[in-house]
């Protein structure tokens, strides 16, 4: 009787730790770092104005108040409403980390969506011949799968990678999602160029027939590096981001892409990833442009419309979740979520997603935009950002 009493209490102990666990690990905040060794874009002196008229406080403005003030408990940072071509939220409560970083704001996987942007210039400056075209005359990528894709497949997370990384096998896995091969912490590949990640993990491996969607860290860093092996030098590629950012977009401040490894890996071995910093009126000049372009009888609006048109269904096996845009939409385009749930699916919208449910969401019809950023994922998405998106602030 003795030995049982003990055991019960051994196996209650170890449930407590094992929820505890679980509820720590589902709440567990990111620091906004910022980090060296990138490839960017300084500012520019005649940066795009944008217009503000903030709304008096209302219902939203009092909730957004209220969790920005908490949030040690809710990870909301900052919120910013871009509506009938003004500013008409700006609010913000910054970490010291983000303070101490002139207020440059750590985009996580929403630089997914601007290495796709980026990839557009590229196309439409020459350095790529189509979105279209085969990947396979980047020699880095020979006798791998990647090399049996073309760009848009790999910019549609459909480069039948999925058996090695990517959240379709491997979403379960609490460390880097969408970034570890085959789930193992010790193989992310964040740390490692290209060349390097081809030659440990996929030579001799073959796309294959059944390709399904596979949200997938590494297809967008082939991606982006893909472009920049088209580059003599980094200086030229960091002329060409300047281009964009400070010329096209009329960036106010320095923009810049994470490289990623910090390794003396050169350029052209693939050493760029997707983490992307801004300020954040930055990132809504940069939204504001983007929708823009989609509207432009532009090379650049053609590229961004080819996305539109090619999108897939997601195929989510994880269901769907109304806490952040990535997992409530049902279409995915190079490399933008697309077609939220109860919308009009008639709408064109495109959206940016990232750890932490950091959005960027862009109504390409009217203009709208609203942008969330966050160190952890326990605010109010829905009356934050969805119902925004859906119907606006009156």
């Amino acid at each position: 009787m003795k030995k049982y009493i003990t055991f019960i209490i051994t196996l209650k102990i170890l449930l407590l730790f094992g929820l505890s666990s679980t509820a720590s690990a589902q709440h567990k905040s990111f620091q906004q770092m910022y980090k060296l060794y990138q490839y960017g874009s300084d500012g520019s002196q005649n940066y795009e104005k944008l217009e503000t008229d903030l709304i008096e406080e209302n219902k939203y403005t009092k909730l957004v108040d209220k969790e920005l003030k908490n949030n040690d408990k809710t990870g909301l940072v900052n919120v910013v409403v871009y509506q009938d071509g003004k500013i008409i939220v700006d609010k913000s409560n910054y970490t010291d980390e983000i303070k101490k970083n002139n207020g440059l704001l750590r985009s996580n996987s929403m630089g997914k969506s601007l290495v796709s942007y980026v990839i557009g210039h590229g196309v439409c400056k020459g350095y790529i011949g189509s979105v279209t075209q085969s990947v396979a005359d980047w020699n880095v990528l020979n006798d791998t799968l990647y090399a049996d894709n073309t760009l848009l497949d790999i910019l549609n997370m459909k480069a039948g990678d999925h058996n090695f990384v990517g959240e379709r096998n491997y979403g379960n896995v609490q460390i880097s999602l969408d970034g570890a091969i085959k789930g193992k912490a010790d193989q992310v590949i964040q740390k490692h160029s290209i060349a390097v990640t081809m030659n440990k993990y996929f030579k001799g491996t073959k796309k294959g027939n059944k390709v399904p969607y596979n949200y997938s860290a590494l297809a967008t860093h082939v991606a982006i590096n893909y472009l920049i092996s088209k580059f003599d030098n980094a200086k030229d590629y960091e002329a060409f981001l300047t281009s964009i950012f400070k010329d096209h977009v009329g960036v106010k401040d320095r923009v810049s892409f994470q490289k990623t490894t910090w390794s003396s890996a050169d350029f052209k071995e693939g050493n760029s990833r997707f983490t992307f910093y801004a300020t954040s009126h930055d990132y809504i000049r940069i939204a504001k442009q983007i929708i823009e372009d989609y509207n432009s009888d532009s090379c650049i609006g053609d590229y961004l419309r080819t996305l539109y048109k090619n999108r897939i269904t997601k195929n989510n096996k994880f269901g769907f979740e109304a806490k952040q845009i990535e997992s409530y939409t049902k279409e995915y385009g190079g490399q933008f979520h697309m077609t939220p749930l109860g919308i009009d699916k008639s709408r064109v919208i495109f959206s940016m997603g990232g750890n932490a449910a950091q959005q960027i969401i862009m109504d390409m019809d009217n203009g709208r935009i609203i942008m969330v950023n966050t160190v952890d994922q326990h605010y109010n998405w829905k009356k934050i950002v969805y119902n925004v998106m859906k119907k606006g602030i009156k």
